[in-house]
């Protein structure tokens, strides 16, 4: 099969890009729970489900911003590993296709999508540019039990591989607890709450991407 070879580093440098980890704990993967990004008519009665990851600050790499993100949101300290397959996701056709990376640590995952605002940085000091990159790593953390939410989640969810379909069946957090998914919540945490998911999440099943990140949790 003829595959791209990109690099990562020069296509992402002084651009706009997002970064995340996979965080996996045996056939289990991790996920946030995030009050912003739910619809006003959800308002108060769900969380958005994510992953760790988010948007870069001044001077970043795509690693120095996944590592830090792994950090904020979910307090891991975690290793960056090179995946053996890196898939480019065109996001704005819906297109995917392996690729080859020069970069020493590739992704498993590499997206683009047209910048609706190319001419203005997302906060001041970050770059501007035509495209908004994201890539997505394989982790491994130094330690499970230093793990919790961070500031900017309101908890995790550790959701076995086989297990989205309690989250999409519109569960209360504390339905997904009783049936074997764990929940890592703030004391204060509302456990009367449902997970709900962006159309295009790639957390999903739904997302043309999730076989992707399904294979590395049953490999």
């Amino acid at each position: 099969m003829d595959e791209t070879l990109m690099d990562i580093a020069s296509l992402t440098r002084n651009q706009p890009f997002c970064a995340g980890v996979i965080l996996a704990k045996g056939r289990c993967l991790l996920l946030t729970l995030n009050a912003d990004g739910v619809p006003e008519t959800l308002k108060g009665t769900a969380w958005r489900v994510g992953g760790v990851g988010g948007g870069q600050e001044p001077g970043e790499t795509v690693w120095d911003c996944a590592l830090r993100e792994a950090r904020e949101e979910a307090f891991a300290e975690v290793e960056l590993i090179p995946s053996p397959s890196t898939y480019f996701h065109n996001m704005d056709t819906g297109a995917i296709r392996r690729i080859r990376v020069r970069d020493p640590v590739p992704p498993l995952l590499f997206s683009r999508t047209v910048n609706p605002r190319p001419d203005r940085p997302y906060a001041p000091g970050l770059p501007t540019g035509p495209f908004i990159h994201f890539a997505l790593f394989l982790s491994r953390p130094k330690a499970w039990d230093t793990i919790r939410p961070g500031d900017d989640v309101q908890g995790l969810l550790l959701c076995p591989v086989d297990g989205w379909t309690r989250l999409k069946a519109g569960n209360k957090l504390k339905e997904l607890a009783r049936s074997g998914i764990e929940v890592i919540g703030r004391p204060n945490v509302d456990w009367e709450r449902r997970p709900w998911f962006r159309r295009r999440s790639r957390w999903t099943p739904f997302s043309p991407f999730w076989k992707n990140i399904r294979n590395c949790l049953t490999s």
